[in-house]
């Protein structure tokens, strides 16, 4: 997953690509760095899949664009809209469904 701290770098990815996992942590908050390993591999069996990460306090405008109020949230977005989001218990088999599902639209 490629790390991303600026919101015009998350816009434009999420304009150039057609699915894209958006993962999003919290400083110093253990579940956040667990989870992100987990969804970085899940991410990687998925080479068309665009995944990339950001730290909440990188950017605050960040939260506020997406409405993000705590750590982890995922989005999965296709064509720049969500279409997934789950936060702080992220299911993983639910999200590789939603994966699933929007690759082969």
């Amino acid at each position: 997953m490629t790390h991303l701290t600026k919101l015009t770098e998350i816009e434009q990815t999420l304009q150039d690509n057609r699915l894209c996992l958006f993962y999003i942590k919290a400083p110093d908050c253990g579940v956040c760095n667990v989870m992100l390993n987990k969804t970085e591999q899940l991410a990687g069996k998925y080479p068309l899949l665009c995944s990339f990460y950001t730290d909440i306090t990188e950017e605050p405008l960040i939260a506020g664009q997406f409405l993000v109020y705590s750590g982890p949230t995922v989005l999965l977005m296709m064509e720049g809209k969500e279409v997934y989001r789950a936060s702080q218990f992220i299911n993983l088999q639910e999200l590789e469904d939603k994966i699933i599902k929007y690759q082969s639209i």
